[in-house]
């Protein structure tokens, strides 16, 4: 069933197709929020006020790309969670998202791309992630993020430039 027939029946009253999109659309969400946040409990906290948004919302809903405009929810809500870290000065980053079967060298490769990927401004980090891990066109992320194509490329190839940077200063050490 596609996004359209989903947000009509979920306007006529259909709650089973809030299920459907909870279902096709969570785990997208869930994994933009954890690169985002590098925190698994956080990030289901965000996923699920991302999803609970949608549903207080929903009945006014008219865009085309609904996974985009779940991302724009995920996006604003990852920035509420930043100003808040931020005024609580406090920082974690941790290896949590790490699984076991990567084994140990591919894990300290992803624990230090993601911790490289901290480390970039917010409109960096989103745009990186939003490109490579989501696989999203940077016309589809200049809509999500409300930019323009070329803000969106800039941004993207400053991070990815300030990440090798901070990649060789490792190997350096």
């Amino acid at each position: 069933m596609t996004d359209r027939e989903l947000i009509r029946k979920l306007h006529t009253g259909d709650r089973s197709a809030l299920d459907r999109i909870v279902e096709k659309y969570y785990d997208d969400i869930y994994k933009f929020c954890l690169y985002m946040t590098m925190d698994e409990t956080d990030s289901y906290d965000i996923v699920q006020e991302v999803f609970l948004r949608f549903i207080k919302y929903a009945d006014s809903y008219t865009h085309g790309n609904l996974k985009g405009y779940l991302l724009i929810i995920a996006r604003n809500l990852c920035r509420d969670y930043f100003r808040k870290r931020e005024k609580e000065k406090t920082v974690n980053l941790t290896a949590d998202t790490v699984s076991e079967r990567d084994g140990i060298e591919g894990a300290e490769q992803k624990l230090l791309l993601d911790m490289i990927l901290q480390k970039l401004p917010i409109e960096q980090r989103e745009t990186v992630v939003l490109r490579f891990r989501e696989e999203l066109r940077f016309q589809d992320i200049a809509r999500i993020l409300d930019c323009s194509v070329s803000t969106v490329k800039s941004r993207c190839r400053l991070g990815i430039r300030r990440m090798r940077k901070e990649l060789e200063a490792y190997e350096r050490k």
